[in-house]
């Protein structure tokens, strides 16, 4: 009769617990169900009344629901749209008080994970794990407003603009997933619009209390700000060119910008697209497989609107430049885009230490429509530091010279060494340049020489080139030392089919009476060269520097004015001859003619 007892007990027992822990449910539930009703409105009220304390009515937020979770503290917003009360705006228009640029923002759902809402309530303390922002499309709108008056600037932070509504916010990670945003410049008669799309950005560990604004290591109020941009397309203004960018990445802590995939691709091939324009327009294209800028002064950059970096990396490019020289020059003077007076002319402030070039590939091709050709000169795998490019007044109070070194392979041949002084702070663009070239055959440069100026060379070896030269818009001179041996020319012209002819009496003319086929010669010194050449308005930075150099070259050489003349004279006189020649044949073949007719 004892043996049942027990297990009814366990039974019971049992019975007893689920009972329990199923009432224990059914409160939490009923708690939960509660609680969630209860705070809905009032997040939904302060999430309202923030935006509109913070933005002074300007703007207003809507969504389509609210959901909260107060066991796991999670709350998910639906369909949130952030749109300016344009009366509000057109009343602050007629007070001449309203901003230019006005925003619409629009996101799919955003998700808050691990809120506080008693914390909320007692403390106006908002603490979040973390908050997910699905899909936000950001439209910017820019007007030009006339007759604005100045507005007295304000300078509340982000807290003291919500402390009425909260006293702190903690934020662990803020995440805005594939961002769209558009920026339409309305001040034109037909709108500009702007799209940057596939835009990732996280930010890490927010604060906004009574010290977080002073804080100088946050970036909007955040310890680290990482924003990832991929496949990004844009058509430039004038739509002749296309900008290609694989992948963007920045981050505020690491103080670094890298940009990989870096592509400005031409809309045209080479002579179309000069035949876009009616003057002579260099056409660029350019790819850099990355670019990395380093301990960046991202404080800096966002309210003093200054670029100031330890360094800027470029690694792995090719830079192609091509001018058709059948179009008119230019009415322009290409002075003012020499490198550092273009630099003086950019709005925002530039501080970088150095400028790091790495493995870089350069060609500059010309169209000659005398010679219906393409001459071309390429330096390969350039490598090289430009130190303190900077247009910042104090930083060029301390040093207003910047440097650069670099290294290359002339025609993918001679070794170029050359150093360039910019002098940032001179209105006419002063600056100074020097190098040496190592040995190469001058055939080397057959390549340019032949479409160019229809002469190459059939021998000839350059055992070193030391050159020294100063300038500045006007033009620029200098000395050059060539040392060389055995040079030989062929002088070119172009045929009834328009393919190159040797010219073999006048090379002969031209090694005999105008070159000097060694230098030094014999036992005589070398001879240094004095170029000088003036800068037509036309005439670039670039093109000045390889001027100078061409015309040491030609001295060098023995090219002279007088020897020119002389072979010139020649030249003349031979063809002279050669039509007294040709009468003298054609009399004495008239004369036998008729001798014979008479007999």
């Amino acid at each position: 009769m004892d043996e049942n007892p027990l297990p009814q007990k366990k039974h019971t027992l049992v019975k007893w617990l689920m009972s329990f822990f199923g009432l224990l449910i059914i409160v939490l539930l009923a708690s939960a169900w509660y609680i969630n009703h209860r705070w809905k409105p009032l997040l939904t009220s302060i999430i309202q009344n923030t935006v509109i304390t913070a933005t002074d009515s300007l703007y207003k937020v809507s969504f389509s629901n609210i959901k909260i979770n107060i066991i796991s503290g999670g709350v998910t917003i639906d369909s949130i749209e952030v749109i300016p009360d344009l009366k509000v705006y057109q009343k602050l228009i007629d007070q001449k008080a309203a901003p230019e640029n006005i925003i619409n923002l629009k996101v799919t759902k955003l998700t808050l994970k691990n809120v506080n809402p008693i914390k909320v309530y007692r403390h106006k303390k908002l603490d979040i794990k973390s908050i997910v922002i699905e899909n936000p499309s950001l439209t910017v709108f820019y007007s030009k407003l006339k007759n604005q008056l100045a507005q007295a600037k304000d300078n509340r932070t982000v807290y003291e603009r919500i402390k009425e509504v909260l006293k702190e916010v903690k934020i662990e990670s803020l995440f805005l997933s594939d961002v769209n945003l558009k920026y339409v410049d309305q001040s034109f008669e037909i709108p500009k619009t702007t799209y940057l799309d596939k835009v990732n950005i996280r930010l890490n560990d927010i604060l906004i209390d009574s010290t977080s604004a002073t804080d100088h290591h946050r970036i909007f109020t955040a310890k680290d700000v990482i924003a990832e941009i991929s496949d990004y397309n844009f058509a430039t203004p004038d739509s002749m060119y296309h900008l290609n960018i694989k992948h963007v990445g920045v981050s505020t802590q690491n103080k670094h910008l890298i940009v990989e995939g870096i592509a400005l691709i031409p809309r045209y091939k080479e002579i179309a697209f000069s035949n876009q324009f009616e003057y002579q327009k260099e056409r660029y294209k350019i790819m850099f497989d990355s670019l990395i800028a380093n301990n960046i002064n991202f404080n800096d950059l966002l309210e003093k609107r200054t670029f100031a970096a330890s360094s800027v990396k470029l690694m792995n490019g090719e830079l192609d430049v091509f001018l058709n020289r059948d179009k008119a020059k230019p009415k322009v003077d290409k002075g003012k885009n020499f490198p550092h007076l273009a630099l003086q002319r950019v709005a925002w402030g530039i501080i970088t230490d150095t400028l790091i070039l790495k493995n870089i590939n350069i060609s500059y091709k010309e169209y000659n429509p005398k010679t219906k050709s393409r001459g071309v000169v390429f330096f390969s795998d350039l490598d090289g530091r430009v130190f303190n490019v900077t247009n910042d007044s104090t930083a060029l109070s301390k040093n207003h010279f910047a440097n650069a070194h670099l290294s290359t392979l002339l025609m993918g041949k001679g070794k170029l060494n050359v150093h360039i002084s910019f002098d940032l702070t001179d209105a006419k663009g002063g600056f100074s340049y020097d190098g040496d070239l190592g040995p190469m055959q001058t055939s080397t440069i057959n390549a340019l020489t032949k479409p160019l100026a229809m002469v190459m060379t059939s021998s000839g070896k350059v055992n070193s080139m030391n050159f020294a030269m100063k300038g500045n818009v006007d033009g620029a001179g200098g000395s050059m030392t060539l040392n060389y041996e055995d040079l030989n020319v062929i002088l070119m012209k172009k045929d009834e089919q328009e393919n190159f002819k040797r010219m073999g009496l006048m090379s002969l003319f031209a090694n005999a009476l105008l070159l000097e086929r060694n230098n030094p010669s014999g036992k005589n010194p070398i001879r240094v060269a004095k170029p000088y050449y003036a800068r037509p308005t036309d005439g670039s930075f670039f093109n000045l520097m390889w001027k100078v150099i061409f015309a040491g070259l030609k001295e060098s050489v023995g090219i002279t004015k007088e020897k020119e003349a002389k072979l010139l004279q020649r030249a003349e006189n031979f063809k002279d001859a050669k039509v007294k020649r040709e009468q003298r044949k054609y009399i004495r073949q008239k004369r036998k003619a008729e001798r014979k007719s008479n007999k």
